[in-house]
């Protein structure tokens, strides 16, 4: 009978452990939307995988695009109250959006009111802790972007235009007029891209960039006049244009710092020493490469943007080809392939064919420094001033013009492909590597591929700051697998090339475009720059990866951008 009684306990004590673990954990909320979209609700539960020392892998895009089935999901009428339960011990994280057009499939074309639980509004898909039975509080504030309206829209400096499917940015006038004008025509699009990219997607918490990065802007930069009359004007042109200047994640409105963080916002890696692998590649070849080409021996540079990859694809939708004519006597045309907000550029060609393109380095070990001009503004004076006589060493001389108190020039660790039309010069095209400490020029025939007539780089330095003796480090950290083998892969193809004679055109740039992209790109662009063409491939808007070299590529004469 004690036996019996024993199994019995034991038994009962069993289907109590049972119980609790699969019974008694739960996760409750509430989904928030204060839009106008309507549809049914839909909340997806993930479980987490842990390792085997015990960390979690948060949620990743790729699998909230699908990669990933959901764990659990429900679907509600409408916004309000909703509840998982009867889960198993684990991580979790929560993800809801509002399905307007009822497929049952997060869309971003057009963009459905998406959020997720975070501890904070802005911050980044937190894990739920269920390794303990309770139930857990798990929020979620839905919200979306706004579109560029499919109109044209003009102002007195400035107009949004359609051509050819992608929407083109012109402004004219003086940097006051121009700065005017930017702010009226796309001001609630320059709320987008700080809410989703810069605090969203790059800091991801407002908390961290409110305390570390506003500071960082306002103690250590040292902008030119010219920069913040131009920044303070696109902030009198969004509030001219009623847009409603409240940022949620910060609970205050937008002003001049916030606009200088999306012109800095590869600073970010100055202020905030962090080691993130980044993913853009550039090239060019000229010459002897391109003699038998339809550019009959011109220069063609090309670049995969890569890594600005929000979730919410605003980098995508927001995508925008500015077309700027300076009223300033001596400055140059210029156009800039970035996203609203932007006064300088990191992605940008003159009227005399000067292309200036930046890909994240690496930096040396050190304390932050003070007077730093952003690169984005360095960029862009350049692109205004300098022309198609423009040398390694002329470049770099007005470079040096913005060294910061640490005698460096680019201060987040910087990879700027620099290039100018073909005509018999040496090095038609260089490459500038540097941080906040210092800098050098690299040639075409510094580093392989040696063929006089190519060049390329990814995101780690091959002159300055590297070691021959490590080939895989560079300041004494080991390079990304991702820089490696893509420079590794666009080196065997160019040299490839160069020994079997290929003549290079187009259609061979967009090739090794794909070739060194992997899923990263949201937009890629090509120049021909003896005749001045620009080639512009934007990734699409599906529920997938950012594939832009993969996507049709649209051809646009220089003047043609500037056409009214």
């Amino acid at each position: 009978m004690k036996r019996l009684i024993v199994l019995i306990s034991i038994l009962a004590i069993f289907l109590v452990c049972v119980k609790t673990e699969k019974g008694e954990r739960s996760i409750t909320g509430k989904i928030i939307y204060k839009g106008k979209q309507t549809g049914p609700v839909v909340v997806k539960l993930y479980k987490l995988r842990e390792t085997s020392e015990g960390t979690v892998n948060h949620l990743q895009k790729r699998e909230i695009y699908g990669a990933k089935e959901s764990f659990k999901t429900k679907e509600l009428k409408k916004s309000g109250k909703y509840s998982f339960t009867d889960l198993p011990q684990g991580h979790f994280s929560v993800l809801a959006f509002i399905d307007t057009d009822e497929n049952g499939e997060l869309g971003f074309d057009p963009p459905e009111p998406l959020g997720w639980y975070s501890a904070e509004m802005g911050g980044k898909y937190d894990p739920i802790n269920l390794t303990e039975p309770g139930e857990a509080k798990a929020d979620c504030y839905l919200r979306c972007p706004t579109p560029f309206t499919k109109e044209d829209k003009f102002t007195e400096h400035g107009s949004l235009r359609w051509r050819k499917g992608l929407p083109v940015l012109q402004f004219w006038g003086t940097v006051e007029e121009r700065g005017f004008a930017h702010g009226y025509l796309v001001g609630k699009q320059i709320l987008d891209f700080f809410e989703f990219y810069i605090i969203e997607d790059s800091w991801r918490s407002p908390v961290r960039y409110q305390e570390i990065f506003v500071p960082f802007l306002e103690n250590n930069l040292n902008c030119p006049d010219e920069f913040i009359a131009e920044c303070e004007a696109v902030i009198k042109g969004m509030k001219a244009s009623g847009t409603n200047m409240k940022l949620g994640s910060l609970g205050r409105e937008f002003y001049l710092t916030d606009l200088l963080a999306i012109n800095a916002y590869i600073e970010r890696r100055a202020a905030y020493p962090v080691f993130a692998p980044s993913s853009c590649t550039q090239f060019a070849f000229w010459g002897e490469r391109t003699k038998g080409g339809e550019t009959n021996g011109g220069l063609i540079a090309a670049r995969n943007m890569d890594g600005e990859c929000d979730v919410r694809k605003v980098t995508v939708s927001h995508f925008l080809l500015f077309a700027v004519d300076p009223a300033e006597s001596g400055r140059k045309r210029w156009v800039s392939a970035m996203w609203p907000g932007f006064v300088g550029t990191i992605s940008g060609i003159n009227e005399n064919g000067l292309y200036s393109m930046e890909n994240a380095g690496g930096t040396g070990p050190g304390p932050i420094v003070t007077g730093i001009v952003p690169c984005s503004w360095v960029q862009r004076l350049i692109l205004e001033t300098a022309s198609n006589n423009a040398t390694p060493e002329s470049i770099l001389k007005l470079m040096e013009n913005f060294k910061s108190e640490g005698g460096g020039i680019t201060t987040p660790g910087s990879i700027i492909l620099w290039a100018v039309p073909y005509d018999n010069q040496q090095s038609p095209a260089f490459v500038f590597e540097g941080d906040r400490f210092g800098g050098v020029m690299r040639l075409p025939t510094d580093v392989r591929p040696t063929d006089p007539f190519n060049i390329m780089a990814t995101n780690y330095h091959l002159k300055y700051g590297f070691d021959h003796e490590q080939p895989s480090y560079s300041f004494g950290r080991r390079v990304s697998f991702s820089s490696l083998w893509r420079y590794e892969a666009g080196k065997n193809l160019l040299e490839a090339w160069s020994r079997q004679g290929r003549q290079l055109g187009i259609d061979d740039a967009k090739r090794l475009l794909k070739t060194v992209a992997h899923g990263t790109t949201e937009y890629a662009v090509i120049f021909s720059a003896n005749d001045k063409k620009i080639f512009v491939a934007v990734d699409d808007l599906k529920t997938d990866m950012w594939d832009a070299p993969f996507m049709d590529w649209i051809e646009f004469g220089f003047d043609e951008l500037f056409e009214k």
